[in-house]
């Protein structure tokens, strides 16, 4: 019973550390296919040259990457991992913002594809014949250029390894408009995986109000406070998720965390709810909920659900741990 607790306690603190010290992003293994998206602006008949143009997660309206259109209006993202995308153009005196929907779901897994988009940007003056599934973008739509061009920087400097450069001009964009939803969301998630969770929640905390209406920014926040031991606090921020959309499974992932220790029986219902929107990504639901059969003294189905976690992530670096504790319940 004592090396059965143990193990236990080995696994679970893995789990938490590992559920924590990641962004939002899939919880896969280094064999994940990327793929890309390719763009085409266009402005009427016109090709739309220089459009900015950001990428974002479709089920939590996270920023993944943005870019600008080359001189006929094409674009492109790269390194793209399989779900559901939002692609956004941003409103100018004379053009509507629109954002339009892009399924990246390969035909052959296994296998990088390319998926196309074409986005028509209507004048102010037609808005009215806007093609249905555009809508508004909510959140920086008037960045200074100057703000901007730190803001990209940062973005660079993030995509060669350069971990405090990245933070450096994420906070000098910030500092000149300090209502940047996306700098704030790229340094708050930067500090916090550095461990500087007091300047990550600092940062973050001010997207209630820059961006009440996105999910990703009352989850990262959230996470952050899991971090700083506030757990109320980021059950209410999580909460708040799932009240712009249930079927949000990172509101329900991390809710359940945030609950585990004070209402087992509703954080239980929200690692089951996060796993039926998304078994991957949620995989280390399985843990928490294993945890929770054991106590209740379903030892099978605790073993079901530490076998459908090495079954979803193989790779993973708390896979020996785990298979430990399921031949130790299996005795």
């Amino acid at each position: 019973m004592v090396g059965l607790k143990r193990l236990w306690i080995v696994v679970f603190a893995l789990a938490v550390t590992l559920t924590l010290a990641r962004s939002t992003e899939a919880q896969t293994s280094s064999s994940v296919v990327s793929h890309r998206i390719d763009g085409l602006v266009h402005v009427g008949n016109n090709p739309g040259t220089n459009m900015r143009v950001r990428l974002l997660k479709q089920d939590e309206m996270r920023p993944i990457t943005e870019t600008f259109s080359r001189s006929r209006g094409e674009f492109e993202f790269t390194n793209i991992l399989e779900g559901e995308y939002l692609v956004e153009t941003f409103e100018t005196p004379e053009l509507e913002a629109t954002t339009t929907a892009v399924s990246v779901r390969p035909l052959l897994k296994g296998r990088p594809e390319v998926f196309r988009v074409e986005i028509e940007i209507p004048l102010k003056v037609l808005a009215r014949n806007m093609p249905p599934g555009v809508i508004m973008a909510d959140v920086d739509l008037y960045v200074p250029k100057q703000a901007l061009q730190h803001y990209r920087a940062g973005v660079r400097a993030m995509e060669v390894g350069n971990s405090e450069r990245g933070i450096e001009e994420f906070q000098n964009a910030i500092r000149i408009y300090p209502e940047y939803y996306a700098a704030r969301l790229e340094l708050g998630r930067e500090l916090r995986l550095r461990e500087r969770f007091k300047e990550a929640e600092e940062t973050l905390r001010p997207l209630e109000q820059i961006a009440p209406k996105r999910a990703e920014a009352w989850i990262e926040y959230a996470i952050v406070l899991l971090k700083l031991q506030r757990h109320e606090e980021a059950a209410t921020a999580l909460r708040g998720a799932l009240k712009l959309g249930e079927t949000n499974w990172a509101a329900h992932f991390y809710l359940g965390w945030a609950l585990l220790e004070t209402q087992a029986d509703v954080a239980e219902h929200h690692f089951q709810r996060a796993l039926e929107l998304d078994e991957r990504e949620a995989a280390r639901a399985h843990l928490a909920l294993a945890r929770l059969a054991d106590a209740k003294g379903l030892r099978q189905l605790a073993i079901k659900h530490l076998e459908a976690y090495l079954a979803l992530l193989p790779n993973a670096s708390d896979v020996e741990a785990v298979r430990k504790l399921a031949e130790r319940l299996r005795q």
